[in-house]
């Protein structure tokens, strides 16, 4: 799934949301999706390979594609919403492993985040 940023004209970038890596645009590759019970969406998205994949909202991007990477699995919250990733990143302490900057998991991330671009090639 790829999604292109169109900005957000109304709000200036804001530190704290990473906003400002994004160039209005240009197209990213969707590495997981989550949707929470009031219809809002977080977007996955790698805007460096140098740096950990943060999530932002959806609302400040346009789909320009919906091939949903095979690697994808569903996860129902029991309160509402739902989440769309690898099956490993959406469940367990995956991300806080990631923060800690543990070796198995930032291998385990480049290996899925690698097929899941392989899938579809930037633009």
């Amino acid at each position: 799934m790829r999604v292109r940023y169109l900005g957000a004209p109304d709000e200036p970038p804001n530190p704290v949301d990473g906003r400002y890596h994004f160039i209005p645009g240009r197209e990213y590759a969707v590495l997981e999706l989550h949707m929470g019970s009031d219809g809002s969406s977080s977007l996955r998205i790698e805007h460096s390979p140098k740096d950990l994949a943060g999530l932002y909202s959806g609302k400040h991007f346009e789909q320009v594609s919906d091939i949903i990477p095979s690697q994808w699995s569903v996860e129902l919250h029991r309160r509402g919403g739902l989440s769309m990733g690898p099956k490993e990143w959406i469940a367990g302490d995956f991300w806080e492993r990631m923060m800690e900057r543990d070796p198995e998991a930032e291998a385990a991330y480049e290996v899925t985040r690698d097929a899941i671009l392989a899938e579809e090639p930037a633009a």
